[in-house]
């Protein structure tokens, strides 16, 4: 994993590769040689989101593990499935939800709780905690506010069919790669310079910039006039905690 790829080479290989898949899900699967080069050419990316995604008491490589197997468990839903977003770039459909990914599995809290719920009804079923499956919490007797609680943390982990809420999706067919990247997450470009900030603990260089400019395909100079704004706007953030 350590040969060095030039960016204008990953970004033109990944689209190759992902263009050569198969429209048929189970066949877009198995293709393993195509998901390993993308892995190997686009290494960097997946130490970049580990890198900046903040999870109290994880070191690097527990998150680039995560990241990697993440990866591996949706590499194949991007551009090639109707069922989601195809006119995303690769970097701006796989950030979020990896970071996501990092933090959900990483965090002690969340961790901590999700044991003590699985446990009460591993219990009940005789079976391993670690095997509890969402259909298990209509087996158990729980009460109302740990059933809802195990719902809802055994629940986001199964994959939602999107079809069911195409009606609800405006069109966006005229949004530009800025208002893209905004809509999977944030709500303005200050927001998200603002959360990348926190992540890093530090100010925003000019080569930060440059390299979430590449990473997220949105203009350099419009990532450099929303800066200042967003620093006056952590500022006031920030004063007005303390």
């Amino acid at each position: 994993m350590s040969k060095s790829y030039g960016r204008e080479y990953v970004k033109r290989r990944t689209a190759e590769l992902y263009d050569s898949l198969p429209m048929e899900l189970e066949a877009r699967k198995a293709c393993y040689a195509v998901r390993d080069e993308i892995i190997e050419i686009n290494y960097q990316f997946f130490k970049y989101v580990a890198s900046n995604t903040f999870v109290e008491g994880a070191d690097f490589e527990d998150k680039l593990q995560t990241a990697l197997l993440s990866f591996l468990q949706m590499w194949w839903k991007y551009k090639w499935t109707p069922k989601y977003r195809g006119d995303l770039s690769f970097a701006v459909f796989f950030k979020p939800r990896i970071s996501e990914e990092i933090q959900r599995h990483l965090n002690p809290v969340s961790y901590t709780i999700k044991r003590q719920l699985c446990l009460k009804v591993a219990e009940q079923l005789g079976k391993k905690w670690t095997d509890v499956t969402y259909s298990d919490i209509s087996k158990a007797k729980l009460s109302p506010e740990d059933a809802t609680a195990l719902c809802v943390i055994l629940g986001k982990n199964m994959p939602s069919d999107i079809t069911e809420y195409e009606e609800y999706i405006p069109d966006r067919t005229h949004e530009t790669s800025t208002d893209r990247y905004l809509n999977t997450r944030y709500n303005s470009i200050e927001e998200m310079l603002i959360q990348e900030m926190i992540e890093r603990e530090s100010r925003l260089t000019d080569m930060d910039l440059f390299e979430l400019s590449d990473l997220l395909t949105i203009p350099v100079e419009e990532l450099k006039a929303a800066l200042p704004r967003a620093l006056k706007m952590l500022h006031a953030r920030l004063t007005e905690n303390l």
